[in-house]
């Protein structure tokens, strides 16, 4: 049994309280965190038997405020995860962000994708990688909102 995916996977899970205070607020700093259920199979999501693809797709709704950045004040965030991959060697979770508060926020989307592949040895190696859709064209701002992004996901995962 893959035991560190497990542990992964649970933690993003978020369902026990461990995780998301040890991970959303005290690693983030997020403020006024708000969890829905997953969209499907909500009791099988974190447990060590998930061998199947039953869950995959299934998506998850969140918000929290933001600490400031070198780039923006503090804000609300609200985000959707989406399960796309998982097996013993690896999960992969899409985030969608929307920042509506931030400048020019609701002129953009920010697609995040972060993979979690199992190294063995009980340790593991995180890829994330971020996207910006304009939905509406790109404003005169999208490089800085581009660079503003990947500095801001950096600044998340680099500690």
């Amino acid at each position: 049994e893959p035991i560190i995916m497990v542990t992964h996977f649970k933690a993003m899970n978020f369902t026990h309280q461990y995780a998301q205070d040890a991970f959303l607020n005290d690693a983030l700093k997020y403020d006024k965190i708000t969890l829905e259920r997953w969209s499907s199979n909500e009791d099988q999501i974190g447990l060590p038997s998930l061998l199947d693809d039953s869950f995959l797709n299934a998506t998850r709704e969140y918000s929290y405020l933001m600490p400031k950045s070198a780039f923006v004040k503090a804000n609300m965030c609200y985000a959707t995860l989406q399960i796309i991959h998982y097996d013993e060697y690896c999960f992969v979770i899409k985030e969608k962000t929307l920042t509506p508060e931030v400048p020019y926020g609701n002129t953009f989307i920010a697609w995040t994708q972060y993979s979690v592949i199992n190294t063995g040895n009980d340790t593991c190696r995180m890829i994330c990688s971020v996207e910006a859709e304009f939905p509406n064209g790109p404003p005169m701002v999208a490089r800085q909102i581009k660079s503003g992004m990947r500095s801001g996901t950096a600044e998340k995962f680099v500690q």
